[in-house]
C-alpha cells in the first residue's frame, strides 16, 4: 500500500515512518526539513528509465512556496482526507504522492509552483540543468519516460541516508524494473543502494555516473555505449 496517502502541508512525514523519525535523537532530526513536502518519487512507474538519486536537498527559499497561495477545492475527498488542497506546491507534489499525475513535477513546463514574488520552484531549475542535454538527444519532452526515486525521501541541507519503513513501496518498484530489465540511472548514494537493493550492483541495464557530485545525465559523464542506450530507451 502507498505509504504516502496521508500526506499535506499539515502531516509531512508518511504514518509509518513517524516512530523511527519521532525516535530519532533531536540533533539527527534537526537536519531534516519537516516543514516542506516530501519527495520520494517523481514521474511515473511504468516509464522505461528509472533514475536512483541521493535524497531532495533543501534551501530557505523552499518555505516561500509552503505558505504561499491560495486553496484548490478538490472534486471529491483527497487520499488524506482533505477536501482541498493548501495551495498548488501541495496539489502538485500529492498528485505526484497519489499517481495522480504521473509526468516528472521538476521537468514539467509550465513551471506552476511560484512563490508569491513569482520565483519558480528551484526544483525546476536543478532537474532540468541535469537533463539538459539528454532532453536535446532524446528530441522529445522526458518527464513521462523517466521515474526518479530518493534514497532519503525527506528535504535535508546534506546527505542524510538511513532506511525508513515507507523505503519498502519504492524498494517494489526498483525490483520489478529489474525484473522487467528497464534501465536504471544510479545517479547519487551508490554504496547505500547497492546495500539495499538485492542485486542491482551486478545488473546488466545499470548506468553508472562517471561523477557522483556533478550528476548530469549527459555524454560526458557515463560511457559511450551507456550515452547511446540510455537516449535509444527514451527516444
Amino acid at each position: 500500500m502507498n505509504p504516502w496517502l496521508n500526506i499535506s502541508l499539515s502531516d509531512t512525514v508518511a504514518d509509518c515512518d513517524k516512530p523511527v523519525i519521532n525516535s530519532l535523537t533531536t540533533a539527527v532530526k534537526s537536519k531534516i526539513v519537516l516543514d516542506t513536502l516530501p519527495e520520494p518519487y517523481h514521474g511515473d512507474p511504468e516509464a522505461k528509465v528509472y533514475l536512483l538519486n541521493g535524497n531532495p536537498g533543501h534551501s530557505e527559499k523552499d518555505l516561500t512556496f509552503v505558505g504561499c497561495g491560495n486553496a484548490i477545492q478538490a472534486v471529491s475527498v483527497l487520499p488524506n482526507g482533505k477536501n482541498a488542497f493548501s495551495n498548488i506546491y501541495e496539489k502538485e507534489i500529492c498528485e505526484e504522492l497519489w499517481h495522480i499525475n504521473k509526468k516528472f513535477i521538476w521537468l514539467r513546463d509550465p513551471e506552476t509552483v511560484v512563490n508569491a514574488i513569482g520565483e519558480s520552484h528551484l526544483g525546476y531549475k536543478w532537474w532540468k540543468d541535469r537533463v539538459r542535454k539528454l532532453k536535446k538527444a532524446c528530441g522529445c519532452e522526458i518527464s513521462e519516460k523517466v521515474f526518479c526515486i530518493e534514497c532519503f525521501p525527506y528535504h535535508t541541507k546534506h546527505k542524510m541516508a538511513f532506511d525508513l519503513p515507507s523505503g519498502k513501496y519504492v524498494d517494489d518498484f526498483i525490483y520489478s524494473a529489474m525484473e522487467e530489465e528497464k534501465v536504471i540511472v544510479l545517479m547519487r548514494s551508490r554504496r547505500e543502494w547497492f546495500a539495499r537493493i538485492k542485486g542491482l550492483e551486478n545488473y546488466s541495464n545499470l548506468i553508472l555516473l562517471n561523477s557522483c557530485q556533478n550528476v548530469s545525465l549527459s555524454p560526458g559523464n557515463m560511457t559511450k555505449s551507456d550515452w547511446e542506450k540510455l537516449v535509444k530507451t527514451l527516444k
